[in-house]
């Protein structure tokens, strides 16, 4: 850019000098001779030629003007989707601290609903409040696994209870409990949801954070609730996307025909144990 500039200073100085020097020029080739009136006109038709040049020059000038002008259409052109490239970049980056404050949002919630949680447990006859995470132990082990839910449930609705195919039974089970720890796993499923809308890059990291908050026999759980009418159909396929039990442990209750269940993809690639007992049972 600078040396076009120059050029046309220097083109600009070679005009004028050549106008203001071009009489002198004409005098030098006519002289003083016997013949000067004819010498003058011939000197004043000489112009004519002088003027040609000139017009050849303006062209010049038109056709430097316009690669300028296409230069510098270049360079705005250049300039503004360099701005837009940054205004994406910094869109892009609102969106993710957008998302990231209502993710984390919903995780506190999450533990907020663990920590609100809160049942009677036997212990050598006598009973005791458990809290928190330690709820999903007795709901898994004495409610779930060891049947103790069908006394509830006979207690609570006084019908026989039978229950032959998994997904029901678990459906007596939360027809019991629902009312402690429904709200919590529409909350795992809304937050899995959100991962699932977001534009965000790496779903798998923020769906990693949420299955980390987990406990053993929360997964358990999980894993029933969505073998049941409660999560087959939009629950565990986010499940299975996410790889969501990829390091569950093989709890007492969970068979290997229950475990064909779910697509191979909800136990990643490194829980073997889990992974080989699917292929054993499909």
């Amino acid at each position: 850019m600078k040396k076009t500039v120059v050029s046309i200073v220097c083109l600009a100085t070679l005009i004028i000098v050549s106008w203001f020097q071009y009489p002198v020029w004409i005098s030098s080739v006519y002289g003083n001779s016997v013949s000067e009136l004819a010498n003058k006109a011939l000197f004043g038709d000489s112009f004519g030629a002088l003027n040609t040049l000139f017009s050849g020059l303006a062209l010049g000038g038109i056709i430097t003007s316009i690669f300028l002008q296409s230069q510098e259409l270049r360079e705005t052109r250049a300039e503004i989707k360099g701005q837009k490239e940054e205004f994406k970049l910094q869109t892009k980056a609102m969106d993710k601290q957008v998302f990231e404050t209502t993710f984390f949002q919903l995780l506190q919630l999450h533990n907020e609903i663990v920590q609100s949680l809160k049942t009677e447990e036997d212990s050598g006859g006598k009973q005791h409040i458990v809290n928190g995470r330690d709820v999903f132990r007795i709901l898994f082990i004495d409610k779930f696994t060891q049947k103790g839910y069908i006394f509830d449930y006979y207690c609570m609705f006084g019908e026989d209870l039978y229950a032959d195919d998994i997904g029901s039974q678990y459906l007596k089970f939360h027809r019991v409990y629902g009312n402690m720890i429904g709200h919590y796993f529409r909350n795992i499923y809304q937050i899995l949801k959100y991962i699932e809308q977001s534009n965000v890059d790496d779903k798998k990291f923020y769906s990693n954070l949420l299955r980390a908050q987990l406990s053993d026999y929360e997964l358990g759980l999980l894993f029933y609730n969505c073998l049941s009418d409660l999560g087959n159909s939009k629950f565990k396929l986010l499940i299975e996307k996410y790889e969501f039990f990829e390091h569950i442990n093989q709890l007492n209750r969970i068979e290997g025909h229950e475990i064909a269940m779910y697509s191979v993809k909800a136990y990643g690639s490194t829980n073997k144990v889990f992974i080989q007992l699917h292929t054993l049972n499909t």
